[in-house]
């Protein structure tokens, strides 16, 4: 399997005017509303548009109750935690050695090794609802990473599954039909026109 380019994916990709899911709608203008920028102290260590992407997650959709999971598990909740401060956002981690009561609303995994990853979804199912994000890093840095990805959208509970190239979101919603969704969160009146001409293109002929 060949690796997933960027510009490739972007060809491929959606924006708010190519989702007619109103659910999927209201993720997409989540991810395409930019947030503050998030605190200085940032790592160099983490993919910064990962975390950009993070962050307006946690404040356009009002998340509050997480789990971070994966080799960069620690940066990430530093950097949550500090960000979480600076805008006076209430933000509670919660660990997997505990018991966790009622619904998580953000679960972030990121490892090198994508294998683990479906046995961890697994452990947390008890407090995956159908709003919960379960955002899962690094799903194009690998041609072993790209057939993990595709191997957790093919899992029959996850009826919503979003690749923005940099984190791919999934949803466990068994009210809504099973549907996959390319969508950048990158705006530019340019690229819109470009990629907007290349769909009414593919719709005429």
């Amino acid at each position: 399997m060949a690796q997933l380019s960027y510009s490739k994916f972007l060809w491929n990709s959606v924006n708010l005017h190519g989702v007619h899911s109103p659910f999927v709608f209201g993720i997409t203008r989540a991810l395409n509303t930019k947030t503050m920028l998030y605190p200085k102290t940032a790592t160099e260590t983490l993919d910064r548009k990962t975390i950009d992407i993070l962050f307006r997650i946690l404040v356009n959709l009002h998340k509050e109750r997480l789990v971070i999971l994966g080799d960069d598990a620690t940066a990430v909740v530093d950097l949550l935690r500090n960000y979480g401060e600076e805008l006076k956002l209430k933000l509670w981690f919660f660990s997997t050695f505990a018991p966790i009561s009622g619904n998580l609303d953000l679960i972030y995994i990121s490892a090198s090794d994508t294998a683990p990853i479906l046995p961890q979804i697994e452990t947390l199912m008890p407090s995956i609802g159908s709003n919960t994000v379960c955002a899962i890093g690094n799903i194009h840095s690998s041609a072993q990473a790209e057939y993990d990805w595709e191997t957790i959208k093919k899992d029959p509970r996850v009826t919503v599954s979003i690749d923005t190239y940099h984190l791919g979101l999934i949803f466990f919603r068994p009210e809504q039909a099973k549907e996959h969704f390319m969508i950048r969160t990158t705006t530019s009146k340019v690229l819109d026109f470009a990629l907007g001409a290349k769909n009414l293109w593919g719709l005429l002929y």
